[in-house]
């Protein structure tokens, strides 16, 4: 059968290894920070996902089928990649979390929600994953905060 490219790059079929399976948000306005995070931290192989939210997938996800998805999602990586640790994101403004408008502008108390969120996620992530290493970050337009 014939192939007809759009675009044409070779790529390299063989294994790797994921240095972090990352969650963040699919919002896009985040998107540069989150990547050139993980470039100043060295991490060139990931497996990343983006539900929307990042973190509240785990932490407060709306269905408790979407946790037990990425839950499943994460063991793959792990069993495949070899994944050794886990990168939870979240960020301000965040519509899936009711957008910075559900804190009244505030956003000392949308970090403070954020943590506990965050504290969620390592709890519920760690209880699968008991020897997996598990970090968080918050995102806002200044940069990325660890939280953990």
């Amino acid at each position: 059968m014939k192939r007809i490219y759009l675009f044409k790059q070779k790529i390299t079929l063989d294994h790797y290894v994921a240095e972090a399976y990352t969650v963040r948000c699919v919002d896009d306005r985040f998107w540069k920070t989150f990547k050139n995070f993980l470039r100043e931290q060295n991490i060139t192989h990931v497996d990343p996902k983006s539900p929307a939210g990042g973190v509240k997938v785990f932490a407060s996800p709306n269905r408790e089928s979407d946790r037990e998805y990425n839950l499943d999602e994460l063991a793959i990586s792990i069993k495949l990649h070899h994944v050794k640790k886990v990168m939870l994101f979240s960020h301000s403004d965040c519509g899936a979390y009711g957008g910075l408008k559900k804190f009244n502008g505030n956003k000392d108390k949308e970090l403070r929600f954020h943590l506990k969120e965050h504290e969620k996620a390592k709890e519920v992530v760690g209880k699968r994953f008991p020897g997996l290493k598990i970090e968080t970050y918050f995102i806002d337009e200044e940069g990325v905060i660890k939280t953990s």
